[in-house]
């Protein structure tokens, strides 16, 4: 214990000051024994024991109060092991870092987020009301809004309001954006406090958060160096096993050990719609990741199947299961009119979507596809299929016409490709009914170019409408389509009698490349190149297949259905609208509704309500009032797992301080004032003190 003042304690000499009073007061009158007055005398023993006994109290309070008072004037004070950050008082520019990610709220005895928010809390007290401060989350996609602020109870409502999020640590972004807060700020004092776990995979990069001339850093980390060993499943995937009957699915979970040691014999669960289906077991070195196959079969009736896989629980129970949505898919039947035929299989005008609809002529491919000519496509009853494909087909008849246009109305879908065969001014006598747009004579930008020039002439896909269900399986640049050049291409005449008309992708010229339209119940595309070879070079291109699949399964309204697809947390999802006129998604955390302006003249809509994990439900009303459940459109959200990795980081991985260090400021010591202690002690002896004389 030291004093502040220690001088003051020359005070302690007024000790002596009651004992003296005390001392001087005592009666020294001469005893005379009176007769008369010895029975008073023995009655008033009793009495004259307990005012003596009073008297030695009120001297010992009177002595400690004369003691106390030089003791608090010399204040003293104690130290004691500091644990958390070093605080100086007053005013300053402060940012405060909280690691809110989903392993913040790991539970080893009490959360790691509640450890964090007490700490800050208690920074904040310490910081003073001078002090100007900002909060930040560290989760990723957290609100970087926040401003410096001297409103301190404001800043410990935020604290109390902090919960652990269903996203991996940022940290990196939110060092970054602290540093951008100080540097506007004007105080010379700038420190950021950072309150995390430290997992390395938050802190990718954020070394360089700053510079060397950046801002003081003090870390606490929560975990105070122990290691979190850390299992999670990391991946699930659900395909379909035809092998195991049409509704068989194979299911592939991959679990990851995030510890220094092996874990061996790591039991795994697998569930569908609730019931426990398998069981397996796993051995997986440090910091390495193991895959189990499982095979199972939907229920009987059911299209769709709620697929969960389960690890038995450790300390962050939010890894260790993870969703997705198996379906049973129906083909689609495809009618391919064939306007070309060849006896040369790679000439054929049909060779390469047959190709794409039906890779390696594999029967899991979900097309079932019939190939006829012109000539053949009245023997037909158009009932039976969901799409027809007219590729380079000439103009048919009248009566042919009306049967297909019929036929769409009623819910086919229609995709016509030109080709040489294709005669303009012929399809505008006949084929208007069918069409979005009239056709006119093709162009060829590189007629007469040099074998040189061909290809800076050649035209490309552009402006493609990505959030479309079409597209929906490609990246926004997406080079397997941009790629392709396009040496001929159909020009367009005036539109038709047909609703929902719009362009879904263009040229470099700006000529239309795909136009879609609604007839009916059904749907039109309008591809103005050919499906092979002779026009462009698409076919051999990467994109071919894919953009064949989605735009049958679009027209047959049998869309991707998203839960194939990983979606993590945070993450916008394009859902397909075009027949609807609303539209709920119903999630873990509540409903989401579309509806009216919302959906208008829109192909799909993005939907970015992905907080929390789980199987969000789509629900849809179409244009005659019925509403149903759309199961192709349900889709399962999983955590991100670069989350579950905890490892400790590097020391190097954190910016360089400002103070020349950036270790974890758990260490030394701090100051406790007792001076407070000694005035309340003082206040309670004055009170004994007139309790005693009363």
């Amino acid at each position: 214990m030291g004093f502040l003042t220690p001088l003051m304690l020359l005070g302690l000499v007024a000790a002596a000051v009651p004992i003296a009073i005390h001392l001087i007061g005592r009666s020294r009158a001469k005893v005379v024994k009176f007769a008369a007055l010895e029975f008073l005398l023995a009655s008033k023993r009793r009495t004259a024991r307990r005012f003596a006994l009073r008297e030695r109290l009120l001297l010992a309070v009177r002595i400690l109060l004369c003691m106390a008072i030089p003791l608090a004037i010399a204040k003293p004070f104690a130290s004691c092991q500091r644990r958390g950050p070093a605080v100086v008082r007053g005013p300053q520019a402060a940012v405060l870092i909280i690691d809110d990610s989903f392993a913040a709220g790991t539970v080893v005895g009490t959360r790691w987020i509640g450890r964090a928010v007490d700490e800050a809390h208690r920074v904040l007290r310490q910081l003073g009301p001078e002090a100007e401060v900002a909060i930040l989350r560290a989760s990723e996609g957290a609100d970087h809004s926040a401003e410096l602020t001297r409103d301190h109870l404001r800043l410990h409502d935020q604290l109390k309001a902090i919960a652990p999020r269903a996203r991996p640590a940022d940290t990196t972004r939110a060092l970054r954006r602290a540093a951008q807060l100080l540097l506007a700020s004007n105080h010379q004092q700038k420190t950021v406090f950072v309150l995390s776990l430290l997992a390395r995979g938050g802190l990718s990069g954020a070394a360089t958060a700053w510079g060397k001339d950046g801002p003081t850093l003090q870390v606490v980390d929560l975990r105070r160096g122990a290691e979190l060993p850390n299992r999670a499943i990391t991946q699930l995937t659900v395909t379909p096993d035809p092998a195991t009957g049409p509704r068989g699915i194979a299911i592939v979970v991959e679990v990851g050990n995030f510890a220094s040691v092996d874990a061996s014999a790591v039991e795994v669960s697998l569930s569908v719609d609730g019931a426990v289906v398998a069981r397996g077991v796993l051995d997986i070195p440090a910091g390495d990741k193991r895959s189990k196959r499982f095979l199972a079969t939907l229920p009987p009736g059911a299209r769709v199947g709620e697929v969960v896989a389960r690890l038995a629980g450790d300390p962050l129970e939010i890894d260790d299961q993870r969703r997705a949505q198996a379906y049973v898919r129906d083909d689609v039947r495809v009618l391919l009119v064939n306007g070309d035929p060849r006896t040369t299989r790679h000439d054929d005008e049909l060779f390469y979507l047959e190709a794409a609809l039906r890779p390696g002529d594999r029967s899991d491919s979900g097309n079932a596809v019939q190939t006829v000519t012109a000539d053949e496509l009245g023997e037909l009853s158009l009932a039976e299929f969901d799409v027809l494909v007219l590729a380079n087909v000439a103009a048919l008849s009248e009566q042919k016409v009306a049967a297909i246009a019929q036929w769409i109305r009623r819910g086919g879908g229609l995709f016509l490709a030109p080709g040489d065969r294709v005669d303009a001014a012929a399809y505008d006598r006949t084929m208007l009914p069918l069409l979005p747009q009239g056709l006119r004579d093709p162009i060829e930008p590189t007629w007469g170019a040099s074998a040189g020039e061909q290809a800076s002439r050649a035209l490309h896909l552009v402006k493609w409408q990505a959030d479309h269900p079409i597209f929906s399986a490609f990246s926004k640049d997406a080079p397997e389509l941009a790629e392709a050049s396009f040496r001929k291409i159909s020009l367009l005449g005036p539109t038709t009698d047909t609703a929902d008309r719009k362009v879904l992708a263009r040229f470099t010229n700006g000529a239309a490349a795909l136009i879609e339209a609604s007839q009916g119940a059904g749907r039109v595309l309008l591809y103005t190149s050919t499906i092979d070879r002779e026009w462009n070079d698409l076919p051999i291109h990467a994109g071919f297949l894919p953009l064949m699949q989605q735009a049958m399964r679009h027209l047959a309204r049998q869309h991707a259905p998203g839960g194939q697809r990983e979606h993590l947390v945070g993450t916008t999802i394009s859902l397909p609208t075009a027949d609807l006129t609303k539209l709920e998604v119903r999630g873990p955390t509540g409903t989401f509704t579309y509806e009216g302006e919302r959906l208008a003249g829109k192909s799909a809509i993005r939907f970015s309500r992905t907080d929390e994990p789980g199987i969000y439900h789509v629900i849809g009303t179409d244009a005659t009032g019925a509403t149903g459940a759309r199961e192709e459109l349900d889709f399962a959200v999983n955590i991100d797992p670069r989350g579950s990795d905890l490892t400790l980081a590097e020391a190097d991985a954190l910016p360089p301080s400002g103070s020349g260090s950036n270790q974890p400021a758990e260490r030394g010591t701090r100051r406790v004032e007792l001076w407070h202690a000694v005035a309340g002690l003082l206040l309670l002896l004055l009170i004994i003190e007139g309790l005693l004389v009363r």
